[in-house]
């Protein structure tokens, strides 16, 4: 039988899921339906030193795309060391508290870590990604710009400093914005970073009201401001993310975006994490999400004789070529005769000239057929296949 447990960076978890920081993670009641559905670990909502605006939550959601989250309060330290020890205390999960301190002053990082590492936390989740924060100030150099996860020299500083000061693993959670992704992660490597979280996010403009003067469709509201995007629509520019480090960077790596399915999973874990956060779907559909991924992730590596997850772990960045070092063997699409209902929906693409109308179904003219794939997404009974000629 597979053995879903994953060991890295100085952590050990009885199978790959994380409940990532968010509305998830706020109260023991909601970590505890996390431990209840079998994830492995959760970390703790954003806790900040100090607070540095007033929110509730009041977020714009749409179908098919995700949540764009217009503000959310964030744990003060006491609450989020109180949750830490409630964690430790009412379930079995790896507890990971994702937290940010004072630009202007990095010793209060190690502060706070310390506090949290004495409270019981499993490792420290640093975060560097939200739009709110800026850069950290080390003695004799002020780093500059708008966020602290853009900045090599000030994300290492960091990390060196909370090194300094405790002995559980430092997990760098990093902005994918902006083009410092790899230029940060080189630098959290050599600060000693213990994991890197990769996933795609950043912020995002809600739906407008347009027939009323264009208001931001926040309930209850027309202002707002631009959120923090996540959801569905995320997931292929995670795996792109991920991969990217993977290749760059020495460090292990969780994270992930957009995650709904077992699927999904294995697909990041071959890109190259070993830890899979998700948040946003399960506060949509609920924490079955994760029972089935479980299972179907437990169902999939028996079926692959895989024994363990590192076995595929990273198994996909050997097929990453670069601009025109792609194959392009002779093949063609395919529609099964028997299953095709005649809907047209293939029939609409204007760059497609190989498909036609076959009495009252539709075929593909194999001499013409460049083997684009187009045809698979738009065909409702995925009865379309790509075949050698």
């Amino acid at each position: 039988m597979a053995d879903l447990s994953v060991n890295f960076g100085g952590l050990s978890f009885k199978n790959p899921i994380i409940v990532a920081s968010g509305p998830l993670t706020a109260n023991i009641d909601r970590i505890q339906r996390a431990a209840e559905s079998g994830a492995a670990s959760v970390s703790i909502k954003h806790t900040m030193l100090k607070q540095k605006f007033y929110a509730k939550p009041r977020w714009y959601a749409e179908k098919g795309v995700g949540i764009i989250i217009s503000g959310d309060p964030r744990l003060s330290v006491p609450k989020a060391q109180e949750l830490i020890r409630d964690a430790k205390e009412k379930t079995d999960l790896v507890v990971l508290i994702n937290m940010s301190a004072l630009a202007e002053d990095v010793s209060s990082w190690s502060l706070i870590a310390k506090e949290f590492e004495d409270a019981g936390a499993d490792a420290i989740e640093l975060n560097l990604n939200c739009p709110n924060l800026h850069t950290a100030q080390e003695k004799g150099k002020t780093a500059l710009g708008a966020n602290l996860g853009q900045d090599p020299d000030s994300c290492a500083a960091v990390i060196r400093e909370i090194k300094s000061k405790v002995k559980i693993p430092v997990i760098a959670k990093l902005p994918t914005e902006g083009g410092r992704l790899l230029d940060v992660s080189r630098s959290c490597d050599e600060a000693g970073v213990d994991i890197l979280n990769i996933h795609a996010g950043g912020r995002a403009a809600p739906g407008l009201n347009i027939y009323e003067g264009g208001t931001m469709r926040y309930p209850g509201t027309g202002l707002g401001p631009l959120g923090g995007h996540s959801g569905v629509w995320s997931r292929l520019l995670s795996n792109r993310f991920i991969a990217d480090v993977a290749r760059a960077a020495k460090a292990p790596l969780m994270g992930g975006g957009g995650i709904v399915t077992w699927e999904h999973t294995v697909e990041a874990i071959m890109y190259g994490v070993l830890g899979v956060q998700i948040c946003t779907s399960i506060m949509l559909e609920g924490y079955d999400i994760v029972t089935n991924i479980l299972s179907g992730l437990e169902k999939y590596m028996d079926q692959m004789g895989y024994k363990s997850v590192e076995d595929f772990n990273r198994i996909a960045l050997k097929n990453i070529t670069g601009p025109g070092e792609m194959d392009y063997p002779e093949v063609t699409a395919w529609i099964d005769p028997d299953k095709c209902i005649g809907c047209g929906n293939c029939l609409k693409m204007p760059t497609c000239d190989a498909i036609y109308q076959n009495g009252k179904i539709c075929s593909v003219n194999p001499d013409i057929c460049v083997g684009c794939g187009l045809c698979l997404c738009v065909c409702p009974k995925d009865i379309i296949s790509i075949k050698g000629k």
